[in-house]
């Protein structure tokens, strides 16, 4: 295709239609194509895209590590997200012969800077397309639940007993070893499957044939033990675990390696492993009809949090399905606690790293109501006590701040709220920008999000109109000083766990303000962290090679937090935000220092950008 053919093609296609003749002109003259043979690689992982790729003919399958993501064909364009981060996270694969046209990365970015609807093009484009990777994730991850190996299972060693062996001495024996079932062999030491030559006598035929029938618990095992089993093969798939246990209302199957009988597979070990799909949680969380329900659902959540991150699951794909589960969660709560009345006027939202998608194991609770007009006082002082009470019974702790529906100082009126605002504004204190930051990263749950868009419309008006403020706001950035010293050396706290360091407040807390700082001078309305960053990228301050270092850096910060979190869960202690570098591999000690480097230079630069030298 020639340019000219090119550029007439495109100016019916969004987003090219929405630019002005002489920039659809600039793109027709720049476009060239490119040949892609089956099977090239077009782009790979953490390349700098040098252009936005549009397919013209053929096929372009995007690849992250687990597989394919999405196939571009004709008319589509990628990899405008490694565009705007600096770097593909992943390889492009042509699944055809390919023609792909070629818009240099410059112009690309000129025009994103220059044409505000273009940019919005890309960015929700960008924001449809992480939405889709979290279902892709979900996706495998339900379909890895049923297409696992039953072997890949922890099995229940096989314990064996004889003919003679009596009900009573069964029972006792599953109480000592832990199991629900035991293999009755009628030849000693046989440890093969042939016919009659096993049973098996489980949990079941104590209560049917001691229980309900009332057979004696001296009754020899042999007499009433059926020696008929049902076996899988350790490498079947637990899906037809699943059919065979189904089909024969059974629960639990002989596991065979070879002939040789290797363990015991159970129903509730299937059903274990089920319950950390955050399918079949957000299922339990929709269809829960009573608070215990909803509470089993809530406690499966952080089960879901460390399968996903034991099988490499990036952790901000796993903080928007937590957010997802969390806030149907709330949902739920808040329906029924709420009266009606109360209901219908309010906004419930969610703050601080709940509100910006980042949560990963729970933390504290920051959640608040806004009102369209004054609420009954009585029945929401009485609907907001019972909300947060139960979700301290769901296990999300009370905020040490208080920032929640309980503490009227959250729960009032939009129009307290604007006079909170002006107070705010009027008397800029540290409090007052910390209650201004809660706000600004503030997200809807359910009820009317325009009470909450208004207000933070506010917000963003008042910081416009006063420009001085907002490095005020940004200062708090220099709050806590970056744990890394001359020659790289990490400053460390001492404790009795070892010494340690507050990847939080060192490493990630900078990162969170400062860019919340740009997003506020840029009038960005997302409130995640990296979305944040991604649309600053083509109108902010920093470069693509500076924007895809703090979003590395900033994802690294995390995975680091959410180990340590995880770790600290597996000891039943609250988790924190401290690591402990001599714990870490050398590799990633020396990612840490990277990282911390570039949240050093991060700070510097908007410390530059809003002149912070200059604020008392």
């Amino acid at each position: 295709m020639s340019p000219p053919e090119a550029g007439s093609s495109i100016a019916g296609v969004s987003p090219f239609d929405r630019l002005a003749e002489t920039d659809r002109l600039r793109v027709s003259e720049a476009l060239t194509p490119s040949h892609y043979a089956a099977g090239a690689t077009v782009l790979n992982r953490w390349q700098s895209p040098p252009h936005l790729f549009i397919v013209s003919e053929g096929a372009i399958e995007e690849q992250d590590g687990s597989g394919a993501v999405v196939t571009y064909r004709s008319g589509e364009m990628f990899d405008a997200r490694g565009l705007l981060h600096g770097r593909s996270e992943n390889q492009f694969v042509a699944r055809a012969d390919s023609v792909c046209q070629l818009l240099p990365a410059q112009l690309f970015t000129a025009l994103a800077r220059s044409n505000p609807s273009f940019r919005a093009f890309f960015q929700d484009q960008i924001s449809r397309s992480l939405d889709a990777q979290v279902a892709i994730q979900q996706q495998r991850e339900a379909a890895s639940l049923l297409t696992g190996r039953v072997g890949e299972s922890a099995l229940h060693p096989p314990i064996f007993v004889g003919p003679e062996t009596t009900i009573r001495e069964a029972i006792a024996r599953m109480q000592v070893d832990g199991v629900s079932a035991v293999l009755v062999r009628r030849e000693e030491g046989a440890r093969y499957v042939r016919d009659g030559a096993i049973g098996i006598f489980t949990e079941r035929d104590v209560r049917e044939k001691h229980l309900l029938m009332g057979l004696p618990e001296t009754t020899p095992l042999g007499e009433i033990t059926r020696f008929e089993l049902l076996t899988i093969d350790s490498e079947d798939l637990l899906l037809n675990a699943l059919i065979i246990m189904t089909k024969y209302a059974v629960r639990h199957l002989v596991v065979l390696r070879g002939r040789e009988i290797a363990g015991l597979f159970e129903q509730a070990d299937l059903l274990r492993r089920l319950s950390s799909s955050s399918l079949v949680i957000a299922s339990q969380v929709e269809q829960a009809e009573t608070d215990a329900e909803l509470k089993g659902a809530s406690e499966a959540i952080p089960r879901m949090v460390r399968s996903l991150f034991e099988r490499g699951v990036k952790p901000r794909h796993i903080a928007r399905m937590v957010t997802d589960l969390n806030r149907k969660l709330f949902r739920q709560v808040f329906e029924r606690v709420t009266p009606a009345e109360v209901r219908d006027l309010a906004c419930l939202i969610v703050m601080g790293s709940e509100g910006r998608g980042e949560q990963l194991l729970r933390t504290d609770q920051d959640n608040g109501l806004i009102f369209r007009a004054p609420p009954p006082a009585g029945a929401t002082a009485t609907a907001a006590r019972r909300f947060t009470e139960m979700l301290l019974d769901l296990g999300y702790p009370p905020c040490p701040g208080k920032v929640m529906v309980s503490n009227p100082v959250w729960a009032k009126a939009a129009s307290d709220y604007e006079r909170d605002l002006r107070q705010w504004f009027d008397h800029p204190t540290g409090e007052a920008f910390l209650n201004l930051a809660i706000l600004i990263d503030a997200e809807t749950v359910t009820g009317d999000a325009s009470l909450l868009a208004a207000l933070k419309a506010r917000i963003f008006a008042q910081y416009k109109a006063r420009q001085g403020l907002l490095s005020h706001f940004a200062r708090a950035i220099l709050s806590f000083p970056t744990p890394l010293g001359l020659f790289n050396r990490l400053h460390l706290e001492e404790s009795p766990q070892g010494r340690r360091l507050d990847i939080k407040k060192g490493g990630i807390f900078p990162i969170v303000h400062g860019v919340r700082s740009l997003a506020v001078e840029y009038q960005i309305e997302e409130t995640n962290t990296i979305a944040r960053v991604q649309a600053l990228s083509d109108r902010g301050p920093f470069d693509r090679q500076t924007i895809a270092d703090i979003i590395e850096a900033f994802e690294f910060m995390s995975m680091l937090r959410l180990r340590a979190q995880l770790a600290a869960w597996d000891r039943g202690e609250a988790a924190d935000a401290y690591i402990l570098p001599a714990q870490l591999s050398r590799l990633d000690r020396n990612l840490l220092k990277d990282s911390l480097r570039i949240v050093k230079q991060f700070k510097q630069d908007i410390s530059y950008h809003f002149k912070l030298n200059m604020v008392s």
